[in-house]
């Protein structure tokens, strides 16, 4: 078999494994959600609190595909027609994050939930300061906080394209760090966040050539690399699990691994924990998809989707159940949640509703 064969290959399942990631990303998103401790996948989240989370993960794994599939496949298209699908999809996706803010608040404003939903700094029925703060961003409901994030660095997104193809993928780098500096001295939430999807862009242009290049390498090496990210991802977020779940959830600060801002160490570790679950997903990608192929894979191709539909299974959850801290019921209501939104992605022609 040749180089190249055996490069496509690889590559071709290292992409799989990252639509397995999204996937896990999503379920754990709905769980964290969902916030209802104790329950199973607890250990797995870290209730979103530990020094990185899925959050960034989703975060890091959008800017990587979007090098991937926008930046290199896409790189004999002529930049103006990549652009109008970037941007126009990033215009759709500020559609459905005020979609989706104006429907969860409103209905937090006239139905009586027997659980907790998120907390909306607006009074009761100011319709008007509701949109007005949702078309300027000031603010978007927390169970779909992800799609104005993404619609801003879609929309900026051509730009970083340019850069790539212009061979000035060190000056992309320059830029976002100054960017995230600029967030954070200015507490501006995107600005933060966008070094987690614009570095991973860099890396995504350059996949085939990195995995190329790893492919190369010594086995003694490639073993050294793929155990050694697994094994500091692993020992780091014990660490993390057991400094935060001993925690009351909700409570716990950190001024190292932080959020608010974004701190460089939490940009770190988000790589560092991104790169070892992406080497283990791809180790045991086999047995994934044999046992849980038919949820992983379906939320990772479509993770856009479960994650605008996920509100309707949490919603219904908060209206009927009250808050409980019996271990059972909480995980029964957390993979309720999961496979009510796996159901409603089962839904014949939703893509044509629903963006995917």
């Amino acid at each position: 078999m040749s180089e190249k064969t055996r490069s496509s290959k690889s590559t071709s399942s290292r992409v799989l494994a990252l639509d397995y990631l999204r996937g896990f990303f999503i379920i754990v998103i709905i769980a964290d959600h969902l916030w209802r401790w104790p329950n199973v996948f607890e250990v797995v989240s870290g209730r979103g609190e530990l020094w990185s989370s899925a959050a960034e993960g989703f975060v890091i794994i959008s800017g990587l595909l979007l090098g991937y599939v926008r930046g290199f496949k896409d790189r004999e298209k002529p930049l103006k027609d990549v652009s109008k699908k970037v941007i126009g999809r990033g215009l759709m996706l500020y559609a459905w994050m005020l979609i989706t803010t104006l429907l969860l608040v409103g209905v937090s404003w006239l139905l009586q939930f027997k659980g907790d939903m998120a907390y909306v700094p607006i009074p009761v029925g100011d319709w008007t300061a509701l949109i007005i703060s949702a078309l300027r961003f000031d603010y978007v409901h927390t169970l779909t906080h992800f799609l104005y994030l993404y619609a801003i660095f879609l929309v900026l997104s051509p730009a970083a394209i340019w850069l790539l193809r212009h061979k000035k993928a060190w000056l992309l780098g320059v830029i976002s760090s100054g960017i995230w500096l600029l967030g954070v001295i200015n507490a501006i939430e995107w600005m933060q966040w966008q070094v987690l999807f614009f570095l991973p862009t860099i890396a995504g242009f350059y996949l085939d050539s990195l995995f190329i290049f790893y492919r190369k390498l010594p086995l003694i090496s490639r073993r050294a690399i793929r155990y050694g990210i697994i094994a500091a991802t692993i020992i780091t977020a014990v660490t993390s699990s057991l400094i935060v779940l001993p925690t009351v959830p909700g409570t716990y600060e950190d001024s190292l691994f932080g959020r608010e801002p974004i701190t460089l160490a939490t940009v770190l570790i988000s790589f560092l924990w991104f790169g070892g679950l992406l080497s283990l997903f791809q180790f045991m990608l086999p047995f994934l998809k044999r046992r849980l192929g038919w949820l992983m894979q379906t939320f990772g191709e479509r993770s856009l989707t479960a994650y605008i539909l996920h509100i309707i299974p949490l919603v219904i959850c908060q209206l009927l159940f009250v808050e409980s801290t019996q271990f059972w019921l909480n995980s029964a209501l957390a993979v309720g949640c999961i496979v009510f939104t796996w159901g409603l992605l089962k839904i014949p022609s939703i893509n044509r509703i629903i963006p995917r």
